[in-house]
């Protein structure tokens, strides 16, 4: 797939113009195996990856479906190295969670985030950091204040079960299940 002349059609040539793209061109929610669309926290197990052409299309994803679309643009269309991260609070319920890209550029590196664009929350930007760990603190003190002013975790979460993983590619297609194998077969990261 050239993807690369898909984003120049639809005049994504910057990071900047792909931000502003990514914040207001799309929905949250998801799409089942059956291609049908759903708003809100998806079900595991019905659940499917989309290809960022198929993200493209539909317009719906969550952030899983987004961070490959995102992962998409950087390969395409830049030069800058990027990585994929996962957090997730374990909280052996629904395991609230954010996928997020980040790009290094200058000796810094940058927290890709159209979505987080809630009034209790907002967060939505390209934020620069000194060093990953910076970051990486950072997306976890973000999500943490967003997922208390969500109602997602409560006031007495166990810090300890906050875990942060650096992962590849996943295959397209898979549902929430395989994704989270995928995601503890990467990389945990200590911040």
């Amino acid at each position: 797939m050239d993807y690369k002349n898909i984003f120049i059609k639809n005049g994504l040539i910057s990071i900047e113009e792909f931000f502003y793209y990514m914040q207001n061109k799309f929905e949250y929610g998801w799409i089942d195996k059956d291609g049908n669309k759903h708003y809100g926290v998806n079900d595991a197990k019905t659940y499917r990856l989309q290809t960022p052409k198929e993200l493209l299309t539909s317009h719906i994803g969550i952030c899983w479906d987004m961070t490959e679309l995102y992962r998409c643009f950087f390969k395409s269309m830049t030069s800058f190295r990027y990585e994929s991260y996962y957090l997730f609070y374990d909280d052996n319920k629904g395991c609230p969670s954010h996928s997020i890209l980040v790009y290094y550029d200058n000796n810094k590196v940058y927290w890709f985030e159209p979505m987080f664009n809630d009034k209790e929350c907002f967060y939505s930007g390209i934020h620069e950091y000194n060093n990953i760990t910076e970051l990486l603190r950072d997306f976890r003190n973000v999500f943490i204040r967003y997922s208390l002013s969500k109602g997602i975790i409560s006031n007495d979460y166990n810090f300890n079960n906050i875990k942060i993983y650096k992962y590849q590619k996943p295959r397209k297609h898979i549902n929430g299940y395989e994704m989270r194998e995928h995601i503890n077969n990467s990389e945990l990261i200590i911040v």
